[in-house]
């Protein structure tokens, strides 16, 4: 992203801090040489790869390094009689005069544009420009970075994106269709399975198999269930989710819970998310409902350790043995469909959270989603707003 100056054109990066910091290091370098001796200054700009010129506040070259005689292919003489208005193929006379009006009291401008050469060549390059004295006058230092490649490599990004984006929707729209279809198919199914049950009620090895029938169509719809919010994850834009009420809004959807005591602690904790973090809670409560045993009280709060929260997840069920635990995240593992702590870990993941089980067998199950303060963009990814309160 970046900050637009009153002519239009990007002057700053805010994504790219260290970058920027280095330009700012090497113009004040630059500045400094120039204070201690011109040839200093000439010895350090003429030592340079990327082109560099010194502007006066009239538009016209003051003076500029080897780099740029060689790379734009004018003799020293026609550049000091040039400006940036005559070599620069993407911005306008006035944008480029606006922005020499405003360097007094931007100091530092650093942007993108392109320079095209005595014999018609365009070059992309990236500006940076700072305040100096040169020969006891203001006047404005820039260097430009040929940015050939990187733009080469930004436009096969964009390339690949737009047909890995392609791809995504063409398999979305597929997928969407078979499992409409199969879906259609499986009420049939379970229509006439129903109808086979009410009809073979007294034959109990029949009822048997319709049974373990009608468990793999209730596990066929699952895994539908799963594919269709597997496809939405990282689609929707993030915000404050509260978790308190997501918790709540989990156990609503959540069949068995009766004679079961939640205890929710997570009111006014907030966590950057989207919808699908329901999907993750419901994951939990549902595993606790069908696999935890004898599970009588199920309990959900947080703790700061350090700069991190963790958010605990516990029941007083079975519990998870040893030899299960290590591949308890894994694709297709455990019972059921064994896609449910899978999609969880997958969430957490695209969330930038861990999640591990640490109960002891036997006491029942302990999951420690672990949030850091902030992602790797910056972002606060948690914020702790009011009094917790138990329901």
């Amino acid at each position: 992203m970046g900050i637009l100056s009153e002519a239009g054109v990007k002057v700053a990066s805010i994504i790219d801090v260290t970058r920027h910091k280095q330009i700012e290091e090497k113009l004040k370098r630059l500045a400094e040489a120039l204070k201690e001796s011109e040839a200093t200054y000439r010895g350090i700009i003429n030592g340079m790869n990327d082109t560099a010129w010194v502007i006066g506040f009239d538009g016209k070259f003051i003076d500029v390094n080897e780099a740029a005689v060689k790379v734009l292919g004018y003799s020293r003489e026609e550049l000091l009689n040039m400006g940036p208005t005559d070599i620069d193929s993407s911005l306008t006379k006035e944008q480029i005069k606006e922005l020499i009006k405003n360097m007094p009291r931007d100091k530092i401008q650093v942007f993108e544009t392109s320079h095209r050469t005595k014999d018609g060549r365009v070059i992309p390059v990236e500006i940076s420009s700072s305040l100096i004295t040169y020969k006891g006058k203001t006047a404005i230092l820039s260097i430009a970075r040929d940015i050939t490649e990187r733009k080469k490599v930004e436009a096969e990004l964009k390339k690949l994106m737009e047909q890995l984006k392609m791809a995504n929707e063409k398999l979305s729209v597929v997928g969407k269709w078979t499992r409409h279809d199969a879906r259609n198919k499986l009420s049939v199914i379970k229509s006439n399975l129903y109808l086979a049950k009410k009809k073979l009620s007294d034959n109990a090895p029949v009822m048997k198999y319709l049974r373990e029938i009608e468990v793999a169509c209730d596990q066929i719809a699952k895994i539908f269930d799963f594919a269709s919010a597997y496809e939405r994850i990282g689609v929707e834009e993030r915000f404050y989710v509260n978790v308190g009420r997501i918790i709540e809004e989990a156990a609503a959807l959540s069949t068995g819970l009766n004679g079961i005591k939640l205890v929710n602690k997570c009111h006014g904790l907030e966590l950057l998310a989207d919808s699908q973090l329901r999907q993750l809670f419901y994951n939990l409560i549902e595993d606790s409902i069908k696999h935890g045993g004898k599970v009588k009280n199920i309990k959900v709060y947080y703790q700061l350790v350090g700069e991190n929260l963790e958010i605990i997840y516990e029941d007083d069920g079975a519990g998870i043995p040893d030899n299960i635990r290590k591949n308890l995240f894994k694709e297709g593992y455990g019972k059921g469909t064994g896609y449910g702590l899978y999609f969880t870990a997958k969430l957490c993941e695209m969330y930038g959270w861990k999640i591990q089980e640490v109960g002891e067998y036997g006491k029942g199950v302990r999951f420690v989603i672990t949030v850091p303060k902030r992602s790797q963009k910056g972002e606060i990814l948690y914020k702790i707003s009011e009094k917790n309160e138990e329901t």
